[in-house]
């Protein structure tokens, strides 16, 4: 009797969870294709194919919808740092490099998911937009400046810029590879490009 107890409750969980994710999802799709002002739930609902007041059980208003898509986002990107910080816990360049790696990665496999960033920025008006977007950028920066600060101690990385300087223009690296999805052919932006750009304004030498 405990034993079908507790198999349901974990059949209800699963469910939550699977439809949770389900309108995430067709939320950072719409949210992507036409913004956050311009999106509705009941279009949310439908693109996620299930009742609008369904998603209302999930989340209690569109902003707690975007923001939470945002935080999946974030989680999916900082999981991929630790798994590559796990690749090279002593060796900063390969760990910048992992990264760099990665940033060209997501943004030309996951144009959906690689824009929120942006889409967040232009909502930066909404102090809450404001304080998640600020804090996840000044994490990210965090966790870059200390891998510059070692790597200059063991005089890696050249450059004569603040560390924490430095830390901010990799992290925006990001962007940079937005910029180039649009407006450079995707066969262009190789893996030795984008790392030369980074190297070169860190003053890197393998």
């Amino acid at each position: 009797m405990l034993g079908n107890i507790v198999d349901r409750a974990k059949e209800r969980y699963y469910e939550h969870e699977r439809l949770h994710q389900q309108i995430i999802d067709a939320a950072v799709r719409l949210f992507n294709a036409k913004g956050y002002m311009a999106t509705t739930t009941a279009e949310i609902a439908k693109e996620a194919d299930i009742y609008e007041a369904t998603m209302y059980k999930h989340f209690k208003s569109k902003k707690e919808l975007f923001l939470a898509s945002f935080q999946a986002i974030c989680s999916e990107l900082i999981t991929a740092y630790k798994e590559i910080y796990r690749k090279y816990p002593d060796d900063e360049i390969g760990y910048l490099k992992g990264v760099t790696l990665f940033y060209k990665s997501y943004v030309l496999n996951d144009t959906n998911k690689s824009m929120f960033l942006v889409h967040l920025l232009s909502y930066r008006d909404d102090p809450e937009f404001e304080m998640v977007f600020r804090s996840f950028m000044e994490r990210s920066i965090d966790a870059i400046e200390r891998v510059v600060k070692s790597a200059k101690k063991k005089g890696k990385i050249k450059a004569d810029l603040p560390d924490r300087v430095l830390a901010a223009i990799f992290v925006n690296q990001y962007f940079t590879v937005l910029a180039l999805r649009d407006f450079i052919d995707p066969k262009d932006i190789t893996d030795e490009a984008i790392c030369n750009l980074t190297w070169a304004i860190m003053k890197i030498e393998e």
